[in-house]
């Protein structure tokens, strides 16, 4: 008997996945992707800092990780969430989005969205000193909001063009171009590159990972 329940349910798991599959690409805002990310600087950030020794170090660049996250939870609306973090020598510096969205498909080729939510910024740098070692951080937060749309270039291959910005001391502009190559059914390549140019700096991304479909 319980396995005849379970029937429906299985038939209705199996369905999903199939109705997913046959998504257009530029239409599927369920999924979770992530990897690895390699920032370079316009100008020159502490990195280091020791008063026991008086070493101060800086840096142009650094590396870290994505995670990237969406739902279409209902009809065309979904939500999205983001967070990157990249370090060099005793700096880390990292990134935080969470926000609701609305797409709109113009054909199974094209689709455009909008994003609004929250943004942070965070610059951490551990300073060691005699009494041991502390931390000093600068954080910026705000709201966010982006436009954005999805083109199928070829069969296997979406692009993501985005504009961004988030409302910080000084607001904070994101340039992003982003790359999906689909391998399977439900797993694609990406390769994203993008330029943050907050008040300070500006840092130019490069972010390559893999994201699952649902």
């Amino acid at each position: 008997m319980k396995k005849l329940m379970l029937l429906p349910l299985a038939t209705l798991v199996s369905g999903s996945f199939a109705a997913n599959a046959q998504e257009p690409m530029t239409q599927n805002f369920d999924y979770i992707s992530g990897g690895l990310q390699i920032s370079k600087f316009n100008k020159d950030l502490w990195s280091e800092a020791n008063a026991n020794t008086g070493i101060l170090a800086t840096t142009d660049g650094g590396a870290g990780l994505y995670l990237r996250g969406s739902w279409n939870f209902a009809d065309n609306f979904f939500v999205e969430t983001r967070g990157d973090a990249i370090a060099a020598d005793d700096m880390i510096f990292s990134n935080g989005l969470l926000g609701l969205g609305y797409f709109m498909p113009i054909n199974n080729d094209f689709t455009v969205y909008g994003l609004a939510g929250f943004a942070n910024s965070r610059y951490d740098l551990d300073v060691k000193t005699p009494f041991g070692t502390f931390g000093g951080n600068e954080t910026q937060s705000g709201f966010t909001g982006e436009i954005g749309a999805r083109y199928q270039v070829m069969d296997r291959w979406m692009v993501e063009p985005a504009v961004r910005f988030a409302t910080y001391d000084d607001t904070m502009y994101e340039l992003r171009l982003g790359n999906s190559v689909k391998m399977t059914e439900h797993v694609s390549l990406e390769a994203n590159l993008s330029r943050n140019d907050y008040d300070a700096f500006a840092e130019t991304n490069v972010q390559l990972g893999a994201r699952y479909s649902f």
